[in-house]
């Protein structure tokens, strides 16, 4: 994703964010509106952390699923043996993986805006609790380790794999072209 569009995406969100997040008609020194934005608080972080957990099982779901899926293709290709038949079927299941890889990039980048949607909420909700655990771990781990050079490192790291996947089904894909050219020749 470009730095326009995340941008004009952190501006969007801290817009609502304003806007929106806290009702002002609410006492917020009431006691039991406190225990309520707790409890919000509190949901927030518990369904950041499960989202982070269903990404973690997405990526090993699309591993696993280009892992047998590139297995099967190479035992089936037999180059030597390319008719145009086999040249269609191949070329269908190379395009198939094409697709998968593509839905997988769509998926991270998904999980990268709802993650990056939470911890900006729970930010939030922290300005109106005495004490901001994850805007100070975040604070500190800035201070020490530049979070967003990591975070960006994490997010290039974890888009290698399905780019290395994309790379071999183009890589049949032009061995399948050539074996076939090669063939009716």
């Amino acid at each position: 994703m470009n730095k326009k569009l995340d941008l004009e995406a952190y501006n969007l969100i801290k817009k609502k964010i304003d806007e929106i997040l806290l009702d002002p008609s609410h006492d917020f020194a009431d006691p039991k509106n406190q225990q309520t934005l707790f409890e919000q608080y509190k949901l927030l972080v518990d369904s950041s952390q499960k989202t982070e957990e269903r990404r973690k099982d997405s990526n090993n779901i699309f591993i696993a699923i280009n892992s047998i899926f590139l297995t099967f293709l190479t035992q089936i290709t037999h180059f030597t043996e390319l008719n145009f038949e086999k040249f269609l079927v191949l070329t269908l299941l190379l395009f198939i993986g094409v697709i998968i890889c593509w839905d997988w990039f769509r998926l991270i980048n998904s999980y990268k805006h709802f993650n990056y949607i939470n911890y900006s909420l729970i930010y939030a909700f922290e300005r109106t609790l005495p004490a901001r655990v994850f805007s100070l771990r975040t604070d500190i781990i800035s201070e020490l380790d530049e979070p967003a050079e990591k975070a960006n490192a994490i997010l290039k790291k974890e888009t290698i794999i399905p780019k290395l996947f994309l790379m071999i089904y183009i890589t049949l894909f032009i061995i399948v072209l050539f074996f076939s050219w090669l063939g009716t020749t």
